[in-house]
């Protein structure tokens, strides 16, 4: 990771990935990737992205609680 500005930081992964994530307000973050395509996000929604793919990579079968 790396800041490019005072409310954005710039996600490098392996590869061509580099996805920035820009802070709106206190609330709010947008998130734009590669291609262009933007996405405005809450914050305690863009904090759920970790466990999400930590469940997504669980087998099926097992329950996933949230909350």
């Amino acid at each position: 990771m790396k800041r490019i500005a005072e409310n954005q930081m710039l996600l490098c992964g392996k590869g061509k990935c580099c996805p920035v994530i820009t802070k709106i307000d206190e609330d709010n973050y947008e998130v734009k990737d590669d291609d262009g395509n933007v996405i405005r996000v809450k914050k305690h929604e863009l904090e759920m992205v970790t466990d999400a793919i930590k469940a997504l990579d669980e087998p099926e079968d097992r329950d996933v609680i949230c909350g």
